[in-house]
């Protein structure tokens, strides 16, 4: 069996907790890799490592990936799988709305989740069969 510590959130991680993990990273001196670890998290991530008490453990990364945002167009058929998954046949997004989601959300799917849930309120709230830029722009001063 093969252990593998998988740390999801960790640009949450307070800065000491990284020397912490750098410490059971030198297990047996060096001598083999111990525990591997996977680290997951916001953009904010890569700039916590770079603090100085965490360059010893950024020194023993060997593998970095980053996730990019989705395109406008991949927004728009997000969006409009999640209202077929509904039940609903028709698209209630406004180009413009869905370009204010894609951008307020930073291509981010789980952003977009909740601008465009608060944005769907917020139309319905002021009685709108479609969901506008204006409710967007409303869902963010609301969610973020």
């Amino acid at each position: 069996m093969k252990l593998v510590l998988v740390v999801d959130e960790a640009s949450l991680l307070r800065l000491e907790v990284f020397a912490e993990i750098h410490t059971l990273c030198q297990f047996d001196l060096d001598s083999k890799p111990w525990l591997p670890i996977v680290f997951a998290g916001q953009a904010h991530l890569i700039d916590k490592l770079m603090y100085p008490g965490s360059k010893p453990l950024a020194s023993r990364i060997v593998a970095r990936s980053h996730l990019e945002g989705a395109d406008r167009n991949q927004m728009e058929s997000y969006l409009l799988h999640h209202l077929k998954l509904a039940g609903i046949k028709r698209n209630l997004f406004e180009e413009a709305a869905v370009t204010a989601i894609h951008q307020g959300s930073a291509g981010l799917f789980r952003k977009a989740n909740h601008l465009a849930r608060g944005s769907l309120i917020a139309a319905a709230q002021s009685q709108c069969a479609v969901v506008g830029s204006e409710h967007v722009r409303i869902a963010s001063t609301e969610l973020f």
